[in-house]
């Protein structure tokens, strides 16, 4: 049987010291197959902050997933969902059909502008 193992860092990015993210569960696995979903909280006083997933597998530079923001809260790409929440500072990472090469880490990027090279943050998720 094969398992996904996802886990997650936390870290600070954006434009000011005040702006940060938080993101959890630090760590999981999950069954190849299964769905997962990975959480990132967020503060900042922008109006429209900018929230970007990535994703980057060991030994490989970070690849952009997803982005989401106040005027385009959910995105859809197939097996990865994002939807954000202004009011909760909230962001979800929803992984579909989890498969072993979803394994790595994950960031969760916070930014005022469209700025898609910030990924100061990261979190590591695997897949077993």
């Amino acid at each position: 049987m094969q398992h996904t193992a996802l886990k997650a860092l936390s870290g600070l990015t954006g434009h000011a010291q005040k702006d940060s993210v938080l993101q959890f569960p630090p760590e999981m696995t999950i069954q190849a197959g299964h769905n997962a979903t990975l959480h990132c909280n967020f503060s900042t006083t922008d109006f429209n902050p900018y929230i970007f997933w990535y994703q980057q597998h060991q030994s490989q530079s970070p690849q952009m997933l997803l982005r989401v923001d106040k005027w385009k809260p959910q995105v859809d790409s197939g097996r990865f969902f994002s939807a954000m929440s202004v009011e909760t500072s909230q962001v979800l990472l929803h992984v579909r059909d989890a498969k072993l090469q979803d394994s790595g880490a994950y960031f969760c990027a916070l930014s005022p502008h469209w700025c898609p090279q910030l990924a100061a943050v990261h979190r590591k998720v695997g897949v077993l």
